[in-house]
């Protein structure tokens, strides 16, 4: 019998807590964890390293450096959910809304003559239009490479987990509002083929699993 995968797909943003909760929600399945591992090391080390995580049967838990926030990212994780079917959930795990403030700007900013002048600490516009870019590609790509290896009964569907923090700034709450109403408008094509999409929380997600999970 062929094992069914859950990928997971931008675990640098996965909670540490949510991944080992989540772990014992799908023990049958094949978790294969992809994003930037290499600010996940601690992330990947407590999935390791619990006690209840898979280990046999080819049940290892995996892990793939892919961005999915790129082109080049979104086109390994494509070739990887077509060698990993029957995938039975994809989850893509958003980055908060709100860009990240560029370290070495807010450095600059915060220095005695910024100071001074009253310069305001504002996020440099490279960085929000990098943000926003990988954001919207890291759903479109995400969800088109999850439809395309997909069918019922075998697969639940993708799960859009949203950070818990509520967004800050125009831009964030844009990417808020975009998100939310593309799910809405995008799940009907997804019934059609008996495929669930949904935006949630982690510990609504994680309560879902608990209560349909035997």
């Amino acid at each position: 019998m062929t094992i069914a995968s859950c990928i997971w797909i931008g675990v640098e943003y996965l909670a540490t807590d949510v991944a080992v909760a989540a772990l014992r929600q799908h023990r049958r399945s094949r978790q294969v964890f992809c994003g930037r591992l290499a600010v996940a090391d601690d992330l990947r080390r407590a999935v390791n390293e619990q006690p209840s995580a898979p280990r046999a049967d080819g049940l290892e838990p995996e892990w793939h450096d892919a961005d999915a926030g790129t082109i080049i990212g979104g086109g390994l994780l494509s070739d990887l959910l077509r060698q990993r079917r029957p995938v039975e959930e994809v989850v893509l795990v958003l980055p908060p809304w709100d860009a990240p403030h560029h370290c070495g700007a807010i450095e600059a900013l915060a220095s005695p003559l910024a100071v001074s002048l009253e310069v305001p600490l504002e996020v440099p516009l490279e960085v929000t239009l990098d943000h926003a870019r990988g954001f919207i590609e890291r759903v479109a790509i995400g969800a088109a490479a999850a439809k395309a290896v997909m069918s019922a009964p075998a697969s639940r569907g993708m799960t859009i987990l949203s950070q818990p923090t509520t967004a800050g700034t125009a831009l964030g709450a844009g990417l808020q509002a975009l998100t939310e109403t593309w799910v809405r408008i995008e799940r009907p094509r997804w019934q059609q083929q008996r495929l669930q999409l949904n935006v949630m929380q982690p510990e609504a997600w994680l309560s879902e699993r608990a209560e349909t999970t035997p």
